[in-house]
Formats: C-alpha cells, sequence, structure tokens
C-alpha cells in the first residue's frame, strides 16, 4: 500500500471520527428514576435534570433526592455509554475496544482498512 494510499484510509477515519463526535453530540439518552429525569449526551454531558416528585424538595427528603439523583445519574451514565459504543460501532465500523486490546497486548491496533 502506498503512502498515498495510506493517507488516503486515515482522512476517511479521521472523517468517521468526525461524524461519530458530531452524532453523539446531537445525542439524548433519558434516564427516569425514583421521581428524578435525566437527559445526558452522548458524551455524557448532563444536558436536563428534572425533579418530578415535587415530595422530595421538602428538607425532610434530603437524603432521599440526594439519593435518587445519583441513581438515576447512574442509570442515565450506563445507557449513555451502552448507545454511544453501539453508535461508535456503527459509525466507524470497527469496535474500538479492540484497538485497546491490541495495544494492551503490546501489538499494533487492528484498524479495518488500514492494516
Amino acid at each position: 500500500m502506498s503512502m498515498l494510499d495510506q493517507m488516503g484510509q486515515m482522512k476517511q477515519l479521521y472523517d468517521k471520527y468526525k461524524k461519530l463526535q458530531d452524532a453523539l453530540k446531537s445525542l439524548i439518552i433519558r434516564s427516569r428514576e425514583d421521581g428524578i429525569l435525566i437527559d445526558m449526551s452522548g458524551e455524557m454531558d448532563i444536558t436536563d435534570v428534572k425533579i418530578e416528585d415535587e415530595t422530595l424538595l421538602s428538607v425532610e427528603n434530603k437524603e432521599k433526592l440526594e439519593t435518587a439523583f445519583i441513581n438515576t445519574y447512574r442509570k442515565a451514565k450506563t445507557k449513555a455509554q451502552q448507545i454511544s459504543m453501539e453508535k461508535t460501532k456503527e459509525i466507524l465500523g470497527f469496535d474500538p475496544q479492540d484497538m485497546l486490546g491490541g495495544m494492551m497486548g503490546g501489538g499494533m491496533p487492528k484498524i479495518p482498512g488500514l492494516n
């Protein structure tokens, strides 16, 4: 494979990563748990929080509110990670975790079309 071919493939890979980045920014994952609603982007940024159960707003329910927020956040994060990984595989055409496995094993990462 010539250097020009490799550069072309690297450009294609860069374009795919850019497309992935844009897709993850616009992806919104919603999680609802214990009276709390959290929207999170595919980049794991919280974009919105709603307290749907207003009884959580009383001083007596402070701990319950804190626990509900943590539980909802964890659920949203797990969901966002799963959906982001699926989107990554879909757009890039390979599983980036396979690359990490190759690097951790001391070898070169395997990127379809490049090696």
